[in-house]
């Protein structure tokens, strides 16, 4: 709800995270106690003790969208007379698994069971099925096999604001708005009145980029508690706008002596005192008429674009939706008989609730147009290196090993091989990947892989785990 807040900082801070891939995630020799031990022999005639080993394998089908998957149960193991066997029922409570002799197993889910209807957006459920398999040397595997089934991560939103991203050099990329998703919502949640959130967008130039901020059917349409910032990112950092200030003074009224000063640099304020004449391109404004929808017309060059939400300002006169006058503000505080104290403030149209906006252009999808800096690729490993991942206020860099070749239409598949954390100061980029915590996908925009073929690649991250896994690899219409 609106509610006035005279002019704080919530800082989100998130621990290493431990990633794996849909493989095996343990494999741990656990030796049995009894007459003997050894690596397969005996001891004293006694009887050996097989030994056992356990594996979990771990994958994930998307509701309405990835309705299967297949692998091995023996997890790469080989050798001749492998026995196998399902300790649970075929059918989990979302689908169900089909097993080969030779350790081949088909996971379905069934889309038409009440309880896989039910899994909406950002819901996970679990089939959990337990086996074991023995070769011929009495060696035995005790394995796991997790199914998550996701509901449909991607059907609302492209991304939201993470924290931090008060600075333009910490803006959440946008992926919005591009061929193969068209006119995304955004979400975002201004944590205080003074809050800002940063989000950062290119064009590949000769289009037009339609930003909509509560669009018409959306929870915050009829309220009137943020503003759209559209700037140009080159002269924003020319100018150096961003950091600018306004002085508030408390003085002697009478006499004019000044008692104190703050350096104010609340954004609407900053516009209002014209401080940004030079960087800003467009603006939607509550306080001013109903317009809700901006439009950026970008010429023949390849552009960026930083786009910033604030609170606005209530004006010092009364009326609506902010008054009308100075956003400087003033309180008169008596001294003595004769003088009066004169305090000038801010007072924000806050909202705790959430707004929305929406991302649409005409142009080129910039995501489909090869970048050398987003990943590169290694072809005698097959390993795609992709420099920096952002999982909330930490930057990652990780490899990608390519399983397959693509050809007759197959899928590409990509496994997770490793992940290591930077100690590297958050930048803002467009195409830089980035964990959306409303869906728990990380969209890598761009991955380039031996002969020039480029994916999109989504990562699917369990907070309760701490896992990390491969969704989907989707080509980009280059």
């Amino acid at each position: 709800m609106n509610k006035p807040v005279n002019i704080s900082f919530i800082a989100l801070i998130i621990t290493s995270l431990l990633f794996f891939s849909n493989s095996v995630i343990s494999a741990t020799i656990d030796t049995g106690s009894g007459g003997a031990t050894g690596s397969g022999g005996s001891s004293g005639g006694g009887e050996t003790t097989p030994k056992k080993s356990t594996l979990e394998l771990v994958m994930t089908v998307i509701k309405n969208e990835k309705l299967e998957v297949t692998g091995n149960l023996f997890g790469g193991a080989e050798g001749a007379n492998i026995s196998l066997k399902l300790n649970d029922s075929p059918a989990g409570n979302y689908g169900y698994l089909d097993i080969s002799a030779d350790g081949a197993f088909r996971y379905a889910i069934k889309n038409d069971l009440p309880q896989v209807q039910a899994l909406g957006l950002n819901d996970l459920a679990t089939d959990i099925f337990h086996y074991q398999f023995t070769d011929s040397n009495s060696f035995t595997v005790n394995g796991t096999l997790t199914i998550y089934i996701l509901g449909n991560p991607s059907v609302s939103y492209d991304n939201v604001e993470i924290e931090f991203n008060n600075t333009s050099a910490t803006a959440t990329a946008l992926h919005a708005g591009s061929s193969s998703q068209l006119g995304q919502y955004m979400r975002g949640q201004l944590t205080t009145s003074s809050d800002r959130d940063w989000y950062v967008l290119n064009s590949l130039g000769n289009e037009i980029i339609s930003l909509e901020l509560c669009p018409e059917g959306s929870q915050c349409m009829d309220e009137k508690a943020w503003v759209m910032y559209v700037f140009d990112a080159d002269k924003l950092k020319a100018q150096n706008d961003e950091f600018e200030t306004f002085t508030l003074y408390r003085y002697v009224q009478q006499t004019g002596e000044i008692l104190d000063s703050v350096a104010a640099d609340h954004m609407y304020l900053l516009l209002n005192k014209e401080k940004f004449a030079k960087s800003l391109i467009g603006l939607i404004d509550p306080c001013f008429g109903d317009k809700r929808t901006l439009d950026i017309g970008v010429g023949e060059e390849a552009k960026t674009y930083y786009v910033a939400i604030t609170t606005p300002l209530v004006r010092k006169d009364p009326g609506e939706p902010c008054g009308s006058g100075d956003v400087v503000r003033e309180q008169e505080i008596p001294l003595g008989a004769n003088n009066t104290i004169i305090q000038e403030y801010l007072t924000a149209q806050y909202s705790d609730d959430q707004y929305f906006f929406r991302v649409t252009r005409t142009g080129a999808d910039p995501f489909a147009i090869i970048q050398s800096s987003n990943s590169t690729f290694d072809s005698s490993g097959k390993v795609v290196n992709v420099p920096q991942m952002r999982i909330n206020d930490q930057l990652y860099s990780l490899n990608l090993k390519q399983l397959n070749n693509v050809s007759n239409n197959d899928i590409m598949t990509f496994n997770l091989e490793s992940y290591d954390l930077l100690n590297t100061p958050l930048t803002s980029d467009p195409y830089l990947p980035t964990y959306n915590p409303a869906n728990n996908i990380v969209k890598i925009p761009q991955v380039v892989v031996d002969g020039g073929a480029a994916y999109t690649v989504e990562l699917l991250y369990l907070p309760a785990s701490n896992t990390l896994q491969v969704l989907r690899a989707i080509p980009l219409n280059q």
